[in-house]
């Protein structure tokens, strides 16, 4: 039972910048797409995936930083480190889209998008604990601690 009150807890603490997060991921993921949509007009799947990849960590960087997470270092630290993160579930997400889209059959934006979703908590956690600092931006849903109210 106390894991599930930590977890509660630390769900609490989270999970405004989740949605905070969410809202930027969203904003993000049709920039990589409507710039993937149109660089494969012109390029192969894979290096229209890459151009998509720069773009949406590009402004997921800038909206990040500016709403979502509390920064604690120089700017262009934390962008390396974000590449570096993003870079890391890029790898995933186009393992994921490549596999559905070469090997299931699944239609192109379709694996896409899949592929994207994919990356979503693997991206929060990253920036968070990792690329910005660990301490939320925003304050809990609740005031309380939830385990002291219900133990």
């Amino acid at each position: 039972m106390r894991l599930f009150w930590k977890l509660a807890d630390f769900a609490n603490l989270y999970c405004t910048g989740v949605l905070a997060y969410l809202a930027v991921a969203c904003l993000s993921a049709a920039a990589e797409w409507g710039s993937f949509a149109i660089a494969v007009l012109a390029v192969s799947p894979i290096a229209a995936a890459l151009i998509g990849f720069a773009v949406a960590t590009s402004v997921n960087f800038v909206l990040s930083r500016c709403f979502v997470f509390r920064s604690h270092s120089w700017w262009a630290s934390e962008l390396g480190r974000l590449f570096l993160a993003s870079a890391a579930v890029f790898v995933w997400n186009l393992l994921i889209f490549y596999a559905l889209y070469e090997f299931a059959g699944v239609d192109l934006m379709a694996a896409k998008v899949t592929g994207t979703i994919a990356g979503f908590a693997l991206n929060f956690g990253a920036r968070q604990f990792w690329v910005f600092s660990a301490q939320p931006r925003y304050a809990p849903m609740s005031r309380r601690k939830l385990r002291t109210s219900r133990e």
